[in-house]
């Protein structure tokens, strides 16, 4: 119904100049914000992947951590258990055990270490690609006011209010350019 009457508004021969230029600000304003919606949608759904690889990652050092500590605990065991037995066959074999079981330890612990640092990559990337989203969201909410504005001026044939919407979309489009910009400049 809007864009009817835009259209119609920019046929009549008493028309101020500018009623022609409503369509095509509200045409490339809708281009806009059709970009921003897809585009926020993408980066929501990629933040959603690198929250839940992050869970994965602090799942798997969790376990490596777990591990780390059960070695801890059979060599201390073994350990102990050296010092109460006088089997010198038992001895050794405890011996072997403990020796065996400290030597995984520090790769249990070097791999809890870097799975923590691979789930902080990943949930800063994460928090990064929402705080883009979140500047195309207001992008977009820029955009929309833009072409309520422009309809609006169609509308009541106010020039004030069409520059107020060719300001708000230039806006959502910087904002936009802003965001790109920060994307590709700031990748990680």
């Amino acid at each position: 119904m809007t864009a009817a009457f835009v259209k119609k508004a920019a046929e009549d021969p008493t028309a101020p100049t500018w009623i022609r230029y409503v369509a095509m600000l509200t045409g490339a304003l809708a281009a806009v914000a059709g970009y921003l919606t897809v585009r926020s949608t993408v980066l929501s759904n990629q933040a959603i992947y690198n929250s839940n690889q992050g869970v994965l990652y602090q799942a798997q050092a969790s376990d490596a951590w777990a591990e780390y500590q059960a070695d801890s605990v059979k060599a201390r065991m073994s350990e102990i258990a050296m010092k109460t037995t006088k089997d010198p066959d038992a001895i050794q074999w405890l011996t072997v055990q403990d020796v065996v079981t400290r030597d995984r330890q520090p790769q249990a612990k070097k791999d809890a270490q870097d799975l923590e640092l691979e789930r902080n990559d990943v949930l800063a990337h994460s928090k990064r690609l929402l705080g883009e989203r979140d500047i195309l969201q207001y992008a977009g909410m820029a955009v929309q006011l833009g072409i309520a504005l422009a309809s609006v001026a169609a509308l009541t044939r106010r020039y004030d209010a069409f520059m107020a919407g060719v300001i708000c979309g230039v806006l959502g489009v910087l904002t936009t350019g802003y965001a790109l910009a920060a994307h590709f400049l700031i990748k990680g």
